[in-house]
């Protein structure tokens, strides 16, 4: 850990020696780390998903997965929950492949936003689609309302991989005008906005579960839930079940084509990606759910 000194108000406090780019933790000023020049471009996304409705956005998620307890939603018990504020970085991908008789043969305009942690929560992933819309400039008092994580990825680094997708794009319309077409890239990081997640909990038998859910629009990101015993018992009753089906629905046909024993083989074969996943849910404990 490294201590700087926020430019704009005065304050000290610690961030990451990885860390470029830091948010004073006082008054929210974005800072360079190596010249201390104070960047304006910084947002958040309003809170608009309280505990209460991100956990019970949680339990309905929870209850409707097939292998969960029936009693999960009346006999969990909710745990305390963290409001995490994550870094972004918002980019403007500003492309055009242009053609001599078409300037505007390829063009690829865009928002795009990039998680600006390496290490993300758990649940998180790189591909979470946060929107682009509906931030606005950022405001110190939320400091107060939970845990402020700082950027801790290089912004420029991180445009060369944000815009190669889209320069390939355009080029590759703009070959359909013409063979040599010229590529202007005017695309830019404009700055970080900081997106609330709520860590939702809960115990049931004993036992500790986990869940992320979006709290600007209530999406239940990731959230682990128990397996019921009875369930896990049909799961793996079900697995002979169809180990049975498709033998017989591969000897059937084979006894049509004239090879029943191979047909019995095919069928079994078939029908083992089906008993792999049953086989899996059927001896875990812990299911875990994650957003489509």
């Amino acid at each position: 850990m490294k201590r700087i000194k926020c430019s704009y108000c005065g304050a000290e406090f610690e961030v990451p020696e990885t860390v470029s780019v830091a948010v004073c933790p006082y008054c929210g000023s974005t800072i360079w780390v190596q010249s201390g020049e104070i960047f304006k471009e910084h947002y958040i996304y309003d809170l608009r998903i309280e505990y209460n409705k991100a956990y019970n956005n949680a339990i309905g998620i929870a209850q409707r997965q097939f292998a969960a307890p029936e009693d999960l939603a009346t006999s969990a018990t909710p745990s305390e929950g963290t409001l995490h504020f994550v870094p972004l970085y918002l980019y403007q991908i500003k492309i055009r492949a242009e053609c001599p008789e078409n300037p505007h043969a390829g063009i690829e305009e865009r928002w795009k936003t990039v998680l600006a942690m390496s290490t993300p929560l758990k649940g998180l992933t790189q591909e979470y689609r946060f929107p682009t819309r509906g931030r606005r400039f950022f405001e110190p008092r939320v400091l107060k309302r939970g845990k402020y994580h700082q950027p801790d990825r290089d912004p420029h680094e991180l445009l060369e991989l944000v815009v190669s997708s889209s320069r390939i794009r355009a080029l590759r319309e703009a070959y359909n005008e013409c063979d040599n077409p010229r590529l202007h890239d005017e695309s830019k990081w404009l700055g970080i906005i900081h997106y609330p997640f709520w860590q939702v909990g809960y115990t049931y038998q004993g036992k500790e579960y986990y869940g992320l859910v979006d709290a600007s629009d209530g999406t239940v990101v990731y959230l682990e839930y128990p397996i019921g015993s009875k369930r896990r018992q049909l799961l793996l009753g079900g697995t002979i079940g169809l180990l049975l089906a498709g033998a017989l629905l591969g000897a059937g046909i084979g006894s049509v084509l004239g090879a029943a024993k191979l047909g019995l083989e095919g069928g079994v074969i078939a029908s083992l990606g089906g008993v792999f996943n049953m086989l899996r849910m059927g001896t875990a404990r812990i299911g875990k759910y994650r957003v489509k």
